[in-house]
């Protein structure tokens, strides 16, 4: 019996120290970053005006967009330097979750099925859905039953797409720009994709229509900064930074600037 009761001690004094890492390993993490003076932004960067690669005069190459803007605002009241990695679409909660970046901004929307694995900020921008095609007979989302429809993997158009086209094939792909190949190359009669990015191809590619269609964007929900769960501090500082620059006006001038930049891309 007394053996017992040792075992147990002892048991609780190894594991006791592991359980308090792992709860201070969330509520730490504001002030590590802070700490190390540095903090990490995953995006996928195939996603003009929000986030996309830009040459610059000099010749380097860098990631730019709306959502890059938001997390340097984000960075500058935290007062710590922005790292960005550039990772597929797909693999960003995953990366959050293994503490590969500290947030993530790729113009996500917080679905309820997203919620269940990481937190949100408030909504800091809202864009609607629409149908990019090369067929000028496609008036609506009815249109593109029994064809071939491209979307980005994991977005909340793949789950769009899945819900209401059923006798679609529907072809799931990493990146934007691998989907607008497939589109121009007729291997997908047509995507689906928010109006922003829409425009931008649009642009570069003419030929291309653009189709609105009110029933895609009955549970338009916008987009959001994700966070590992657990982080409530880091959450309420980024809601911080998002207050602050819709209260002074400054998520329409990130936004209208960042279409600028992404409209010298296709002269």
């Amino acid at each position: 019996m007394k053996l017992n009761k040792m075992l147990i001690s002892l048991f609780s004094i190894l594991i006791l120290p592991l359980f308090f890492v792992s709860c201070n390993s969330n509520t730490n993490k504001l002030e590590s970053i802070k700490q190390s003076g540095k903090i990490t932004l995953g995006t996928s960067a195939d996603y003009p005006p929000y986030e996309f690669p830009f040459i610059d005069e000099n010749g380097n190459e860098q990631i730019v967009g709306f959502d890059i803007e938001i997390a340097k605002e984000i960075a500058k009241d935290l007062g710590v330097e922005l790292v960005i990695k550039n990772l597929d679409f797909s693999g960003l909660l995953d990366a959050l979750n293994s503490n590969n970046v500290d947030f993530i901004l790729s113009g996500i929307s917080p679905t309820e099925e997203r919620k269940q694995s990481i937190d949100f900020s408030e909504i800091y921008y809202t864009a609607e859905n629409v149908i990019i095609t090369l067929n000028p007979n496609i008036k609506s989302i009815d249109d593109l039953k029994n064809l071939t429809v491209g979307v980005q993997l994991g977005s909340i158009q793949d789950r769009l797409a899945q819900d209401n086209l059923k006798n679609s094939e529907i072809k799931t792909l990493l990146r934007i720009p691998e989907l607008i190949l497939e589109l121009l190359s007729k291997k997908v009669d047509a995507l689906l994709i928010e109006t922003p990015v829409a425009l931008q191809y649009q642009k570069r590619n003419p030929e291309l229509f653009i189709v609105n269609d009110p029933s895609l964007n009955n549970k338009i929900q916008g987009s959001a900064v994700g966070i590992k769960k657990g982080n409530k501090d880091l959450v309420n500082e980024i809601n911080k930074t998002i207050t602050r620059l819709i209260k002074d006006n400054k998520i329409n001038e990130l936004f209208n600037n960042s279409i600028e930049l992404a409209e010298k891309l296709n002269k």
